[in-house]
C-alpha cells in the first residue's frame, strides 16, 4: 500500500502520552496512528471486530493465546530481544 507523509500538530501533553503509549505497546507513532485511524474507518463502515471474530480459525487462535497467557505457558520476549538495537 502506498504511504503518504502527513504532518500533524498535537498538544505537548498528548504527544508525550502517545509516545509513551506507543513505546509500551511496541509500536511506532506511525503504526499507532494508522491503527487508530483504521479502527475509526472500520467503525464508520460498520465492520469492526465482527468480521475478524467471525473467522473460526482466528477465534480459536485467540482463545488459545488467551489461555496460554493466563496459564503462564507463554514465553514473553523483551523489546531488544525481538527488535535488537533498532
Amino acid at each position: 500500500m502506498k504511504k503518504v507523509r502527513v504532518n500533524i500538530t498535537l498538544d505537548d501533553d498528548l504527544s508525550k502520552f502517545l509516545k509513551g503509549f506507543s513505546l509500551s505497546q511496541r509500536l511506532s507513532m506511525s503504526e499507532l496512528i494508522n491503527q487508530w485511524a483504521l479502527s475509526l474507518k472500520r467503525a464508520q463502515e460498520n465492520q469492526g471486530m465482527k468480521i475478524i471474530l467471525s473467522s473460526p480459525e482466528f477465534y480459536e487462535s485467540l482463545l488459545k493465546t488467551l489461555e496460554e497467557s493466563r496459564s503462564g505457558k507463554m514465553k514473553w520476549h523483551g523489546r531488544k530481544e525481538v527488535f535488537g538495537n533498532e
